[in-house]
């Protein structure tokens, strides 16, 4: 039987990681190469990447990678996968070029290539014919998938805000199964209006004395493109400030998807001479990270400073898990005596994904068999099933995929019928995927209770101590109390290797007693549990 396969990799039960295997007896494609941020950095781990296991040992079937748009959490991946299998990638030529200087920085040199589709173009790929629907998202070059596969039509949503005005499915056939974004399913956004915001926006710079300063998502090109508009109306001069945000206008501008005059624009080296109530600055920050342009001058880090007059605007949703350093930055710039603005407050940001009536409307106009709920934590994925269950119509089956889950559809129905490898590989600097639980682990227990270091050279011949114990102490307790509690693990090193010693003249003994001891002792003195590293030599 010719089958399809369709196996998540990323993207499903969680947000980001975003990759999806549809496969036929003629070959296979991958829908996306996405990453994740991790919400905590505590182990210096940068982002996380799906396991591309299954793709690299497969990667001759593979005859293409298909993206949906250019975020990160679609994007992101393809230069550590493309180092392993260079298969060709297809998307909108936007998404491309994003991809491109991706690679480039990422000093990936594969020999991919990068095929640009244009809206309603169809390929060949996979034993499928894709058809590539333009759709409204927070970026540019967004399409749906639209694919003819022995099985009948899959059509997969990507990231998508309203109905496209031809439909998802240029084919008009029935369709046995809709991946379908998930994202605001569980609550119904407050805004999703655009002309809402272009209106709140300029009313806010209609009465700013000072300067403006709008932070968006560097993607968002259609709220940069508001944002110039609305200034150069009201007579105020654009700087655009961080790399990620100049990168997208360069390209938008470039493809001729965004024309910005260069009278209207001042370079960031000339703001702080020019008057505050001609300007807009428009920078990168929206999540409060650490070094972004909009943190460095909450911070007052930044050559240009707010102050009093000024107006901030934050134009973008606040992501679960940066709730805090979001707060620590608006607070900062409010004590600096700008007016902050943000979705909180004020209709200053629209979503990008389908409000509650758009998802029903979506499912309803494909009439689907089956529906795979993505892009969304297991309650957005549920929530979706509700709302499609709750209004009238057809009941399409829901399927709620886990990571690695190999669905087979045929003859209109979908079985698990296998798993094939998954998971999370870390990106640590030039490392990825070689991280492992157990390097993590080691530092998490450093970044929490420090680190104690044990020297001592033993004659192993004569079973005595040569020399030390010597001890290092780092991030265990103040300085002040350093040299008394480094004297105490001292003693206590030398009791544990004395009494190793007598009984048995083995080394992982020695270390092993070492290690309970100092341990026993720095929990009931500090209640702490430092990292205990034992280095005993031998002469």
């Amino acid at each position: 039987m010719n089958r399809v396969k369709v196996i998540p990799l990323g993207g499903v039960r969680e947000f980001g990681l975003n990759s999806m295997v549809v496969r036929t007896s003629a070959g296979a494609v991958l829908i996306d190469a996405g990453l994740m941020f991790p919400k905590f950095n505590s182990t210096g781990i940068e982002q996380l990447i799906p396991d591309f296991s299954y793709v690299v040992e497969n990667q001759e079937a593979f005859q293409g990678i298909v993206l949906t748009h250019g975020h990160e959490d679609h994007i992101g991946a393809l230069p550590y996968l493309l180092r392993e299998a260079p298969i060709p990638v297809y998307g909108h030529p936007f998404a491309l070029e994003l991809a491109r200087r991706k690679l480039r920085e990422c000093d990936a040199d594969v020999r991919a290539r990068l095929v640009p589709v244009y809206p309603g173009d169809r390929v060949e790929l996979g034993g499928m014919e894709i058809a590539f629907t333009e759709v409204e998202h927070s970026t540019i070059g967004c399409y749906s998938l639209c694919m003819r596969t022995p099985q009948g039509i899959v059509v997969h949503s990507g990231d998508f805000k309203t109905l496209p005005p031809t439909g998802f499915c240029p084919w008009g056939a029935p369709v046995e199964l809709f991946v379908c974004d998930s994202t605001n399913a569980e609550i119904d956004p407050r805004n999703a209006d655009e002309k809402v915001v272009c209106s709140c926006i300029e009313d806010i710079v209609k009465n700013t004395e000072g300067a403006v300063v709008v932070s968006t998502f560097s993607s968002n090109v259609m709220r940069i493109r508001m944002l110039y508009e609305i200034a150069v109306t009201h007579n105020r001069k654009v700087t655009i400030i961080g790399r990620s945000l100049t990168q997208v206008v360069d390209i938008a501008t470039d493809l001729g998807l965004l024309e910005l005059e260069s009278r209207d624009l001042v370079k960031p080296e000339e703001i702080t001479t020019m008057d505050r109530s001609r300007l807009m600055v428009i920078c990168t920050g929206t999540q409060g990270e650490m070094y972004s342009v909009l943190s460095l001058i909450a911070r007052g880090w930044h050559r240009f400073k707010v102050r009093s007059g000024d107006s901030v605007i934050i134009s973008a949703r606040i992501i679960p898990g940066n709730e805090i350093a979001i707060g620590r930055c608006i607070d900062q710039l409010i004590d600096y005596g700008a007016r902050v603005y943000y979705p909180d407050v004020a209709p200053v940001h629209a979503t990008g994904h389908a409000t509650h009536h758009q998802l029903v409307e979506a499912v309803k106009s494909l009439s689907p068999r089956i529906v795979m709920p993505v892009h969304g934590e297991l309650r957005h994925m549920k929530a979706l099933a509700e709302l499609v269950s709750g209004s009238p119509g057809a009941r399409p089956e829901f399927v709620f995929a886990r990571a690695g889950q190999e669905w087979s559809l045929a003859d209109g129905r979908m079985e698990l019928t296998g798993e094939v490898p998954h998971g999370k590989c870390f990106v640590d600097g030039e490392l990825t995927g070689d991280i492992k639980d157990v390097v993590l682990r080691d530092r998490r227990h450093i970044s929490e209770g420090g680190l104690i270091v044990v020297f001592t050279v033993l004659d192993s011949a004569n079973a005595e101590i040569v020399l030390g114990p010597d001890i290092m102490c780092k991030g265990v307790v103040p300085a002040s109390m350093e040299a008394e509690i480094v004297e105490e693990i001292k003693q206590v090193a030398a009791s544990a290797l004395e009494a190793s010693l007598t009984r048995d003249t083995d080394t992982q003994v020695a270390k092993n007693r070492v290690r309970e001891s100092i341990g026993s002792m720095i929990k009931a003195r500090l209640g702490k549990k430092p990292m205990i590293i034992p280095v005993i030599m031998e002469l």
